[in-house]
């Protein structure tokens, strides 16, 4: 089973034009151990008084100081950033990485974000696990099936979005079909899902880094931890753009 956890960065509306990140990361089941357990371990080694249930990555808390990072110092802020950066694109974290961004200042507004993002993501995923089935198959080994793992925003937020993506998962997107996909989401507090705050921090991450307003603060750090995890994103064809960075339109 392939694990794909989503987890997005901006608003899927037009009320700003700040663009809209929605980032899966993905792996298969067989590492997902591994991957917690190195996400546990940088929480451990910067919360050392709390269980690593109560930490959570998420990047806009941290660049908030909210929650528990309310009394972090910014040298310690940006120290364990780097830990799970360095984490992220470490060769042995088996993660390949696919985002979607929508540029709205290109877009109708009479055209849904969300459900541009998660169609444009949905393919890449499909994609990409079809190309490991085929690995999979060469190898004399059965195909493997894929599951969407989302950030949830609360029982109504979840079902309105399940609405949207079931007829998607189920019959396919208007270019292809999603047989790899399981058609039921699952929605999960990302609060208790390492995986899911990874996806987190490199949506993050990918909309500070393709900023285009000069006059937004933006901090070259963002652009650091970019560089970083580019190996990460899905490249089959020598170069991740269009597939594991889609920008859209």
């Amino acid at each position: 089973m392939f694990l794909a956890y989503l987890d997005s960065s901006g608003g899927a509306t037009f009320n700003d034009r700040e663009n809209y990140v929605l980032t899966s990361a993905i792996t298969n089941e067989m590492n997902w151990q591994y991957i917690d357990n190195g996400i546990r371990a940088i929480k451990l080694k910067h919360f050392p008084n709390l269980p690593d249930s109560d930490v959570e990555f998420h990047a806009k808390d941290m660049m908030g100081h909210v929650g528990v990072y309310n009394s972090v110092s910014w040298d310690d802020t940006w120290l364990t950033l780097k830990d799970v950066f360095d984490f992220i694109s470490d060769d042995k974290t088996e993660i390949c990485v696919i985002s979607v961004l929508i540029d709205k200042t290109k877009l109708y507004p009479n055209k849904d974000i969300e459900t541009w993002a998660y169609r444009l993501l949905f393919e890449r995923i499909n994609k990409f696990i079809n190309r490991q089935n085929a690995k999979l198959i060469l190898a004399n080994s059965p195909p493997q099936f894929g599951i969407s793992i989302i950030d949830s925003c609360g029982l109504k937020a979840d079902q309105r979005l399940k609405n949207k993506l079931y007829s998607m998962l189920k019959n396919g997107t208007m270019y292809c079909k999603l047989e790899w996909l399981i058609e039921d989401p699952l929605f999960t507090d990302s609060k208790w899902r390492n995986l899911s705050q990874i996806a987190d921090c490199v949506a993050y991450c990918v909309r500070r880094h393709l900023r285009k307003d000069i006059k937004t603060f933006k901090d070259p750090s963002w652009d650091s931890y970019f560089t970083q995890i580019e190996k990460k994103f899905d490249t089959p064809n020598g170069s991740y753009i269009g597939s594991g960075l889609k920008i859209f339109p």
